[in-house]
C-alpha cells in the first residue's frame, strides 16, 4: 500500500503560525513542514501551532520532524510547538516515543479547535511525492535525541538510512 501524503495547510498570524495535516501525517508531507517552518523561523515566528485533528496517523518521520522542530525552537532559546485536536491514537504515539515531554499536545475534545483568527483561511503547501532521505535521517535522530528509548526502535532504520545510497522510507 503507497502512503498517501497528507494535505498541508497553513497560515501566518502575528502571534502564531498554524500548520493544519489532513490525512496521513507521513514523510512525504514532513520536508514541505519542515523547509516551512526553518523559512517562517527566519522571519522571526516563534509560536507554531499543529492541528492534528483530521490526521488520521502519523508516522516516525513526521512525528521526529515535530521533534526537530521543538528542540530548534529550544535551541534558539525561545518558542513553542503545540500539537492540538490529537486523536487518541495519535496521543499514544507521542507519548510512547516521549515526545510529550518536549512539546504540548492536546488531546481532542468535544470542541475542535480553530485558528487563531475566527474565519482565517488556511493556504496548501505543495506536497514533495519524493522523500529527502536526510529529512527522513534527522527525523529520527530527533526522535532518539529526544529520547535516548528510542535508539533500539529505530535501529535499522538509522543504519539503513545511513548506508551510501539508501532511499528514504519510514
Amino acid at each position: 500500500m503507497v502512503n498517501i501524503p497528507a494535505s498541508v495547510s497553513v497560515a501566518c498570524f502575528e502571534k502564531e503560525i498554524w500548520i493544519r495535516i489532513e490525512g496521513r501525517g507521513n514523510f512525504q508531507s514532513s520536508g514541505s513542514i519542515k523547509k516551512f517552518v526553518q523559512a517562517m523561523i527566519l522571519r522571526g515566528h516563534r509560536s507554531f501551532v499543529i492541528d492534528l485533528g483530521s490526521c488520521e496517523h502519523m508516522d516516525s518521520t513526521f512525528m521526529g520532524t515535530l521533534t526537530g522542530i521543538s528542540q530548534k525552537l529550544r535551541e534558539l532559546g525561545q518558542g513553542s510547538l503545540l500539537a492540538i485536536n490529537v486523536c487518541p491514537r495519535n496521543l499514544e504515539l507521542l507519548e510512547n516515543l516521549g515526545l510529550t515531554m518536549l512539546f504540548g499536545a492536546e488531546a481532542a475534545g468535544g470542541t475542535h479547535r480553530t485558528p487563531a483568527e475566527a474565519g482565517a483561511q488556511l493556504m496548501k503547501l505543495p506536497i514533495d511525492p519524493v522523500s529527502d532521505r536526510e529529512i527522513v535521517l534527522s527525523a529520527h535522530e530527533a526522535l532518539i535525541a529526544a529520547n535516548p528509548a528510542n535508539a533500539e526502535r529505530f535501529r535499522d532504520v538509522l543504519e539503513y538510512l545511513k548506508q551510501d545510497g539508501g532511499a528514504a522510507a519510514s
